[in-house]
């Protein structure tokens, strides 16, 4: 028999689940950036022939690397069985809680073509996009269990209006995520020596290391704006749900933020701790875009006052008496 005690289980595990996989994305950057990806040499699971390295600063980053990433694989496991487990509660913890597992197995098999190709930069970035997906899909376990349903299934609410545009700036931040990572890993990180202009020059015209540097700008350029835009509309049209419009506007803060660690990372000549800013606020931003469109989904649309919704009428059907002779 499940328990509630077993469904609050599930969602502590999702939490923290999602929660290692946040770090786990902005740990694994840390790494690149640093340049600490064999920092614990050629072994494996020892570091430099040691349990616990000695003290050596890419040593212990990569070290806590590997943590991370055990801590990830084991989170997913027992997910995926606490999943199952409370399942009839509600079908897609053990549906979402098994793909889980499956993109931790793909991350791993993208690992491996990562060190096969010498840290391609296609690898890397499909490599993020599927960490991205992974903090995503946790994200929507963690408020599927956390957050109880509010859906009156007898009331017809209306589409929320919000949805397309909570959509569009989750989906322009996944975008400007994966060029970021692309420009950084193919060497086009300085291609441009300023900002906001590449030496003169606003339009990618090919796929040179300016162009792949103006086509992250850009693409950031979009992303901003429609967040600003999902933050408007998300005041605008769900005045019924004030947290909604909350998380919107601490997006547009961040993105701001960003905007400026972007530049900054040419103003200092990509100093590491620039960069590690740039992708750990990029994150963030990332689990508040997906966060917006998990509350627009889950919370109904209020009918303005003095405009009740429309209900679902109990129609009886019509039975034709013979008539009365």
């Amino acid at each position: 028999m499940v328990s509630t005690r077993h469904v609050q289980r599930f969602a502590r595990l999702a939490v923290t689940t999602a929660v290692a996989g946040y770090l786990l994305i902005v740990v694994g950057g840390t790494v690149r950036v640093t340049g600490a990806g064999m920092g614990c040499g050629p072994n494996w699971p020892l570091c430099n022939g040691e349990v616990i390295p000695g003290w050596d600063i890419l040593a212990w980053t990569e070290f806590i690397h590997r943590l991370i990433a055990l801590s990830v694989i084991l989170l997913t496991g027992l997910l995926a069985i606490a999943g199952r487990r409370v399942r009839h509660v509600n079908p897609w913890y053990g549906r979402l809680s098994l793909a889980v597992p499956g993109l931790v197995l793909f991350q791993a098999m993208l690992g491996a073509i990562t060190v096969f190709t010498h840290t391609d930069a296609l690898a890397v970035t499909i490599r993020l996009g599927v960490g991205l997906s992974f903090l995503a899909l946790t994200l929507t376990l963690a408020f599927l269990a956390v957050v109880p349903a509010t859906r009156d299934r007898a009331t017809v609410a209306p589409a929320s209006r919000l949805r397309p545009w909570a959509l569009a700036a989750a989906g322009g931040v996944f975008a400007v995520m994966l060029t970021g990572a692309y420009t950084a890993k193919s060497g086009a990180s300085l291609a441009c020596t300023a900002w906001p202009d590449c030496d003169g020059q606003w339009i990618p015209t090919g796929w040179s290391p300016v162009d792949v540097q103006l086509t992250h700008r850009l693409l950031a350029a979009v992303a901003t704006l429609l967040i600003v835009l999902a933050a408007v509309q998300a005041q605008r049209l769900r005045a019924d749900a004030p947290l909604l419009g909350t998380i919107s506007r601490t997006a547009v803060i961040l993105m701001a933020i960003q905007v400026l660690v972007g530049a900054a990372n040419i103003w200092f000549e990509l100093a590491q701790v620039v960069r590690i800013a740039h992708l750990a606020v990029a994150a963030l931003i990332w689990t508040l875009a997906v966060l917006v469109c998990l509350l627009d989904w889950h919370l109904p649309v209020r009918a303005p006052a003095g405009r009740p919704q429309r209900v679902t009428p109990n129609v009886q059907p019509r039975v034709s008496h013979p008539p009365v002779s």
